[in-house]
């Protein structure tokens, strides 16, 4: 992927795919900055017929820097296009690599689909086009698992500790699947973030503890609760869902720390099913069992409540909310308490009367008698 000399390089990466049919598949567009710059856009055309645009995301080329403007463009996966994906950078310049977006494709049919980059435009803070080099790559489909070659598969995840390959889902469960990927380095604090607004999880976040070079993270957003697990957590389930990152074996302690997930809730959700903030809590399935993780509030936005959780781990997760007993019982047991006060002073009233009654009556007859 180096550039010929005094151009800077924008490039698909990986330049060559073989997925079976009915994965989904992660491209990058990687660019090697051969002197500053601070915007960069493209076209991309690929074969309709065997592949669908399903996101595109920004990358860390320009986000790491400081404040963009991303644009994921528009697509048409009947033409097999997408039109004006774009990313500025405010204020400043860079010179380092890295990708300038991520696309995740979901292969339709058997067959081959180039990937070619178009109208492909890298300027400087002065909005000067500098000049590039573009090297296109190419996607081989079939229905067999006896391909061959190398995947980067936007349809890993990891069975147990997390990471790429067969996640072990239920394809016909996964609802949708977002996918990222980010260098990581020691001691960096990497996020992931995710907008596409299917998926719940908003950023996924860790401190490296070794250089491990760029890693995907995982999201499969679920129609029910995953096929690794045989039973629901306590509460009511908002939205069930895997998160890997890595290959197996690479969420670990030994290889990073401080993991944590931010998620949202909607609103609407929690007015109508009568649940608070404090209620809300992100359950992670591990070794046998759920486990409730401390979550906290994280404020109020456009429609959602965001929270944040800590997690010793990646694997399947679930959103829930899980009343407070206690609050109840304590409730009650004060009603219960109270409406027993009302009874004893009604009763004591009562009596009280009867015994005036019975007084007024004593001293009338007594009165008689006289």
């Amino acid at each position: 992927m180096s550039p010929v000399s005094a151009e800077t390089g924008v490039s698909l990466s990986p330049a060559n795919q073989s997925v079976e049919l009915g994965s989904e598949i992660v491209v990058n567009v990687y660019v090697e900055p051969d002197m500053p710059i601070s915007g960069a856009q493209f076209d991309l055309y690929f074969d309709g017929s065997v592949l669908d645009v399903k996101s595109v995301s920004e990358g860390d080329l320009f986000s790491k820097t400081g404040t963009t403007l991303f644009g994921e463009g528009t697509f048409d996966n009947t033409t097999g296009n997408i039109i004006y994906a774009h990313s500025v950078l405010f204020e400043k310049e860079v010179t380092s690599p890295g990708i300038l977006a991520t696309i995740v494709f979901k292969t339709t049919a058997t067959g081959q689909s180039n990937l070619q980059l178009v109208n492909v435009v890298v300027s400087n803070s002065d909005g000067t086009a500098v000049p590039i080099t573009v090297e296109n790559a190419v996607v081989s489909i079939s229905d067999t698992s006896s391909s061959g070659g190398s995947t980067d598969s936007a349809g890993s995840g990891s069975g147990g500790g997390g990471g790429a390959g067969d996640s072990g889902e239920q394809f016909g469960n996964i609802e949708f699947k977002d996918v990222t990927e980010r260098p990581v380095n020691k001691g960096m604090n990497v996020s992931y973030t995710f907008k596409s607004p299917e998926n719940p999880i908003v950023n996924v976040n860790f401190t490296p503890l070794k250089n491990s070079g760029y890693i995907t993270t995982t999201v499969e957003v679920l129609k029910e609760r995953s096929a690794l697990v045989s039973d629901d957590p306590e509460g009511l389930v908002y939205r069930n869902m895997n998160i890997w990152v890595g290959k197996y074996g690479f969420a670990t302690p030994a290889n990073i720390e401080a993991m944590t997930i931010g998620f949202k809730v909607e609103s609407s959700w929690m007015e109508a099913n009568g649940v608070n903030t404090s209620a809300i809590k992100l359950n992670r399935h591990s070794d046998g069992k759920w486990e409730a993780l401390q979550t906290m509030s994280a404020g109020e936005e456009d429609g959602y409540v965001y929270f944040e959780s800590s997690t010793p781990g990646f694997s399947p997760f679930a959103i829930t909310a899980v009343p407070d007993s206690s609050v109840i019982s304590d409730d009650v047991s004060l009603e219960d308490s109270a409406s027993e006060d009302d009874e004893d002073q009604t009763l004591d009233q009562n009596m009280a009367l009867v015994l005036f009654i019975v007084i007024m009556v004593l001293i009338a007859k007594r009165g008689r008698d006289t």
